[in-house]
């Protein structure tokens, strides 16, 4: 029986890899919901609670439309599971990663949810910038950059040559549009690979990465030359994310290093 002091609705993260990154926190709010809508595509019965295996689960991806803009289906689905609460809660929305990293459901869910009175709860999970710097091995420390990879291009951010940078979202760069049905190649990355050789010389050695979800198989990592990125294969470029190394170190002040070292 669900409690008073329940929220109206979980937002879920079930992390990358499913069902190995699903946490006891996400198992358990699971279990308190009447009813999951998901864009998660592995089976249920997976990342379900083993007591829970009957528990109604919704495919949110198809409220998604082939060709119509991203925007307008993340609206769609989020509009829906609010509806819905007219009639049943607690509910739970239950995506991959983490809620709260690139996830325009969970945020239009959020976004009503403060303009109403509906109560929510975020269960965080593993995020997919875990999983990248841990497959490439690589420390965020001392600074890294995360950036969406058309919004880099369309608002003309300029990456600091000093840190790091990882590119997010780059599988579906220059469309607003949902295109679930065929699979990007590497030409359709001209404007970014352009755009980015303003900053870095064609030579400058940068990484797909794709992490692969499954406990046991290797992440798919592509590192080629910048200029040649938009040569890369259909299987490299789709759900990747690109990794830019660091171009040139920063020179530290040493006075304020020295006076670091005294505190």
């Amino acid at each position: 029986m669900p409690l008073a002091s329940q929220p109206d609705l979980y937002i879920i993260g079930l992390g990358v890899s499913i069902p190995g990154h699903v946490t006891v926190q996400a198992t358990r709010d699971m279990s308190r919901c009447v009813r999951l809508y998901s864009i998660v595509q592995e089976p249920p019965r997976l990342w379900l609670p083993k007591e829970h295996l009957n528990l109604e689960v919704i495919n949110a991806l198809k409220m998604y439309n082939e060709d119509s803009i991203r925007t307008q289906n993340y609206e769609r689905a989020a509009r829906t599971i609010i509806a819905a609460l007219d009639s049943a809660h607690p509910l739970g929305y239950v995506t991959y990663g983490n809620p709260m990293s690139y996830d325009r459901v969970a945020q239009n869910l959020v976004e009503y949810a403060k303009a109403s009175d509906i109560t929510l709860q975020v269960v965080p999970g593993i995020s997919s910038f875990d999983t990248i710097l841990c497959d490439l091995t690589v420390d965020m420390a001392p600074a890294i950059q995360v950036v969406d990879a058309s919004w880099l291009v369309a608002c003309h951010i300029e990456p600091n040559i000093y840190m790091p940078v990882l590119v997010m979202q780059v599988s579906v760069f220059g469309s607003f549009r949902t295109h679930y049905s065929r699979r990007p190649e590497g030409r359709s990355l001209g404007g970014l690979v352009e755009y980015l050789c303003r900053f870095y010389p064609p030579s400058h050695p940068v990484s797909l990465v794709r992490s692969t979800g499954q406990e046991g198989e290797p992440a798919n990592v592509r590192t080629v030359a910048l200029g040649i990125l938009s040569e890369v294969t259909s299987e490299d470029l789709s759900g990747a994310s690109l990794y830019i190394p660091v171009l040139r170190y920063p020179k530290p002040d040493q006075e304020i290093f020295d006076a670091m070292e005294r505190m």
